[in-house]
């Protein structure tokens, strides 16, 4: 029995590994998230923002951007835009530098066409359009080992609404004429390189210029870094419009500055990486004037900060929280954003003096531009999965610069074998099986091992079967000369064989059992003579073994088989008995298509 349980405790172990290791296998093969590093500058006219590096073209041209949540295309500023009259000095450096096309082996010219700004238009930022084509992109720059990927959709652009260039985190594709031949997205590409995202995702928070020291933003496109937040269980849906995915309920706004709650009804908002202020109903920006003394600049519609506000303000370190849910009821995250990601530092040009302070809230004329941008996401981490059609909001946590990133991929539904709890995901919180090829792996690779271990144990049982059978036996002396009396030491009684009781067996017994002659415990057998050959004892001089008539008593067979007396040295003889274990969108959605990309001349306005 122990033999068999140690061999079963060992295919036990057998199996998991090889399931374990089947699965390790699947992970791996799903690829790795890509942490896109900052490009340790902090750009934009409307604030410094912590921008992302990029490589376009051939040779590469370093090119920094901030993160597009709802673009299909990556964006990039043409050297046009600094060509404009009004352009300021220094254009190129401001502007994250240009992509200059011209100067680019691998540059090839699509044709101009209107921007995708659904949500952005609605806050009032609108371009001329886009001259598109395909290029070569790689994230990262050079020495950054990051994946590089040919003939990728781009958008030059020269409007001074979307300063910077970006890069495009939607995964649907992109639709020029018709919707037959859609034009896959960055994200998609990622997904269907050779090591790919693990899956259509990504993360983003915007750090903090404003921290000292300061926090550099952080984006990862396939998983998240869960040193960057505090995690939850609140799951958000997408929006019921693809254009409008991270839709979300605002429950409440409060201030530690005042009793008075900030918002006076919950409210439908979206959050959108283009746009750098937080859009609210003009009452509740009306609180936020008494609470904290702002005051609205009709001219550049801004709430611009002196310095007596700004250093007052600072004394006092307000909070703001933002209490924010998928419905306008039911469990909700709580943001809390404290002053210091509540002023931005304006361009001279953008608000049409020096450059000076400005406390980014606009006054939202209708419910449609009620906007969380990058100002709420300095204070927030959030993660958008497209494969579940869900997105997770976090409190966004600062490091310090010595605390290492610890990157964790989002699995596609179907491969996901356990859930990080919250983490930068809600979505997670439901366990998947594994894929079908994983399942397959482990089913074939289950049967073959059973297989082997019910070989094993039926060897095993018919080894045990054939020692159950007596085998015949001839009694022989090895030693006729020097034999000797063979005794054993009992309890005291007599026993002789040959004297006394005899027992026989039964005629219609198959075997006829005698004492062993020898030292090894085995039962002489003689066969039947109508089957078997007959074996005798051999003739030569054998000596009759017999125990000591001084130890024991003479012990003598019944007629019946059972014995007068037992001893712990006859009970010996007998053998003993031996016995023997990632409605999910896997890849982009055809059929949840982007709204057809108009045509557009440079120099003429597009209004939806």
């Amino acid at each position: 029995m122990a033999a068999v349980g140690r061999l079963g405790f060992l295919v036990g172990i057998l199996v998991l590994f090889f399931a374990f290791g089947l699965n390790a296998q699947n992970v791996t093969n799903l690829g790795k998230p890509i942490s896109i590093p900052p490009s340790q500058f902090w750009d934009g006219r409307d604030g410094p923002w912590s921008t992302f590096r990029i490589e376009v073209g051939t040779p590469p041209q370093q090119i920094r951007v901030l993160p597009a949540s709802s673009q299909s295309s990556t964006w990039l500023v043409l050297p046009e835009a600094c060509d404009q009259p009004d352009a300021e000095n220094n254009c190129d450096a401001n502007r994250g530098r240009t992509y200059k096309r011209n100067t680019s082996s691998t540059w090839e010219e699509y044709g101009q066409y209107e921007l995708n700004t659904f949500l952005e238009e609605r806050v009032n930022l609108t371009g001329r359009g886009g001259l598109y084509g395909y290029e070569k992109l790689s994230l990262g720059w050079t020495g950054d080992n990051l994946p590089s990927l040919e003939h990728q959709l781009v958008a030059g652009i020269i409007d001074e609404a979307f300063y910077l260039g970006s890069l495009a985190l939607n995964p649907r594709p992109m639709n020029f004429t018709d919707y037959n031949n859609p034009i896959p997205s960055l994200m998609e590409s990622l997904k269907n390189m050779s090591t790919p995202i693990p899956s259509t995702s990504w993360s983003y928070t915007a750090g903090s210029h404003n921290l000292a020291p300061k926090v550099f933003g952080s984006l990862i496109l396939g998983g998240y870094d869960s040193t960057r937040f505090e995690p939850n269980d609140v799951v958000f849906p997408f929006g019921a419009d693809i254009s409008l995915d991270l839709q979300v309920s605002i429950q409440s706004v409060t201030a530690t500055l005042t009793d008075k709650p900030l918002l006076s009804t919950g409210i439908i908002s979206y959050i959108s990486t283009l746009v750098p202020e937080i859009w609210l109903p003009e009452d509740t920006c009306k609180l936020f004037e008494e609470a904290f003394g702002l005051v609205w600049d009709n001219q550049t519609e801004l709430y611009l900060l002196d310095d007596d506000l700004h250093k007052s303000l600072l004394q006092k370190n307000p909070t703001v929280t933002f209490k924010i849910s998928p419905e306008v009821s039911g469990p909700a995250v709580t943001i809390d954003m404290p002053y210091w990601n509540f002023y931005q530092t304006a361009t001279s040009d953008y608000i049409g003096n020096s450059s000076g302070l400005y406390f980014p809230l606009k006054r939202a004329a209708n419910d449609t531009q009620y906007v969380l941008g990058r100002t709420f996401l300095q204070s927030a981490y959030i993660s958008a999965d497209y494969d579940r059609g869900s997105f997770n909001l976090s409190q966004a946590l600062y490091p310090s610069s010595a605390t290492a990133a610890n990157v964790i991929p989002i699995l596609p539904p179907r491969n996901e074998t356990n859930s990080p709890g919250g983490g930068s995901n809600g979505n997670k919180s439901s366990k998947s099986g594994l894929p079908i090829g994983a399942i397959i792996g482990i089913a074939l690779g289950a049967v073959v091992l059973i297989a082997i271990l019910a070989t094993i144990i039926f060897i095993m049982r018919r080894r045990k079967k054939n020692a159950k059978k007596p085998e015949a036996h001839e009694l022989e002396d090895t030693d006729a000369k020097n034999n000797q009396r063979h005794e054993v030491t009992g309890d005291g009684l007599k026993y002789e064989v040959g004297e006394g009781l005899r027992h026989e067996v039964g005629g219609d017994s198959h075997h006829k059992i005698e004492l062993s002659a020898g030292g090894e415990q085995q039962k002489p057998v003689e066969a039947d003579s109508g089957s078997l050959a007959v074996y005798e004892m051999p003739a030569e001089e054998i000596k009759l073994h017999e125990m000591p008539a001084d130890k024991v008593k003479l012990a003598e067979m019944e007629g019946e088989g059972h014995l007068v007396e037992n001893s712990p040295a006859l009970s010996t003889v007998s053998p003993e008995r031996r016995g023997t274990d990632t409605s999910e969108l896997e890849q982009v959605v055809d059929h949840d298509q982007a709204p057809l990309t108009q045509p557009v001349v440079w120099g003429q306005r597009y209004r939806r």
